[in-house]
């Protein structure tokens, strides 16, 4: 790292970390540091390694990484400061061409992160931030999907009203329940009213006056049948016109080829067997 951080100073804590604010000396630009609290730990130590690990990979829409030392005795990693804040601040204020935009920007994010075969955990407007020209990144991937479920059992799986019902239930997180959370985020942002566990989400039997394409997708992600949720890739083709009973017809036909292939694999291996 050919940078310092100066001006330190206390800016907010984690569930598992310390957060500060400084500046950079080469560019003078604001940066945050978290330092991980539970450094004696090995175990804690190890699982911070994975995240920082992770957020090196520079995904789209993810927060960045800026440099980081997870041999110090406090292990950190820097990030720029979104100076744009959180996107609760925008809650139920978003007209519909910003909406739309927003929820395919974050349900491409999501589809990526699942693509590299990670879940985030705790998505929702608060880890949802807004760069100063207006650009989204998510951050605390791995966060409670990852990390705090290793650490704090009682953290785990993210934030009540966010959170799916099987994971609230004491399930494991997955990408189905990040689904979950994606259909409660995008429920906040359409209507300004925050989702409460065990809340039914269906804006327009609500009153609220949303796109319709929109208010399937909440009602879609935010069923209570984690295998009956759309993939965030299904949600990407959802905001794009495809319909849902296009995508399940093709789900359908997927599962089909799969069984007919494994009856045939078993065939095979049942033929070998009586061959012997």
């Amino acid at each position: 790292m050919n940078f310092q951080v100066l001006n330190v100073r206390a800016f907010r804590s984690g569930g598992y970390g310390d957060l500060f604010v400084g500046v950079r000396s080469d560019t003078r630009e604001s940066v945050v540091v978290k330092f991980l609290r539970e450094a004696h730990l090995p175990h804690t130590r190890k699982a911070f390694e994975r995240e920082v690990r992770f957020l090196a990979r520079k995904l789209r829409g993810i927060v960045p990484l800026l440099g980081w030392d997870t041999a110090a005795e406090r292990p950190y990693y820097i990030m720029p400061l979104m100076k744009g804040g959180s996107l609760s601040k925008h809650t139920g204020r978003l007209n519909e061409t910003q909406l739309r935009t927003v929820a395919l920007d974050l349900a491409r994010t999501l589809a990526n992160l699942h693509g590299v075969n990670a879940v985030h955990g705790d998505f929702k407007p608060d880890n949802i931030l807004l760069t100063e020209d207006g650009r989204l990144q998510v951050a605390d991937p791995l966060g409670n999907g990852s990390l705090l479920t290793i650490l704090f059992s009682e953290n785990r799986g993210g934030t009540p009203g966010y959170m799916a019902p099987e994971v609230a239930a004491g399930g494991s997180i997955s990408a189905e329940a990040d689904v979950y959370s994606y259909g409660a985020t995008l429920y906040h942002l359409a209507t300004g009213a925050v989702p409460r566990p065990g809340q039914p989400l269906a804006p327009s039997a609500e009153g609220f006056r949303i796109a319709t394409d929109i208010c399937e997708v909440i009602t879609l992600c935010s069923g209570r049948d984690a295998n009956a949720r759309p993939t965030m890739q299904d949600v990407v083709r959802l905001l794009g016109g495809t319909s849902w009973a296009e995508i399940q017809t093709e789900r359908n036909r997927r599962s089909g080829v799969l069984a007919a292939a494994g009856l045939v694999l078993s065939l095979i291996f049942l033929g070998a067997k009586l061959r012997r």
